[in-house]
């Protein structure tokens, strides 16, 4: 899934998303219309994800990189000029309660 993170002080939702735990901090919000997945976010972070189809005009929206391309499938090509990760790397390595993964 194609996904971008956004500062929660430069984020504006039109409408009142659905919000669904699944643990203490991590949320998924859904369109309280259609269902569609929208975001996600840890609340100890300052970062909101959201899926890149569900932005009105994502025009302006970039590659920055890959994330789990250890994990990806055989037939997929990633440009050397793109940043790869085989995990997650973790914007605010800090924050003991950011998300971090592992390929186990």
């Amino acid at each position: 899934m194609a996904a971008t993170q956004v500062d929660l002080n430069k984020l504006v939702i039109d409408g009142e998303p659905k919000w669904y735990y699944v643990s203490e901090t991590a949320r998924h919000g859904f369109c309280a219309d259609c269902g569609s997945q929208l975001f996600w976010r840890n609340d100890e972070n300052s970062y909101l994800s959201i899926t890149g189809g569900s932005l009105d005009d994502a025009s302006e929206l970039e590659v920055a990189g890959h994330i789990y391309t250890a994990e990806k499938g055989h037939y997929y090509e990633i440009p050397n000029d793109v940043e790869q990760h085989e995990t997650w790397n973790d914007p605010n390595p800090d924050n003991p309660s950011s998300r971090k993964s592992t390929n186990s």
